[in-house]
């Protein structure tokens, strides 16, 4: 392990960015991963009708 600043300067502002970089990417694939289970709720809600029914039942509209 490097004890210089220099380099540690540079290992800690390249894990910032690394962090930074998984962090963002996680975020994307959690925001397309939330997004594919509504369609995909919606999409069993719409084609079950018995499901449909409970779920109107479940909020109160039914």
């Amino acid at each position: 392990m490097p004890t210089d600043m220099s380099s540690l300067l540079v290992l800690g502002i390249g894990a910032a960015i690394l962090l930074w970089l998984v962090f963002s990417v996680m975020k994307k694939l959690f925001g397309l991963a939330l997004v594919a289970a509504l369609v995909f709720g919606g999409y069993m809600l719409w084609t079950n009708p018995d499901l449909q029914q409970r779920a109107l039942d479940l909020i109160g509209i039914g």
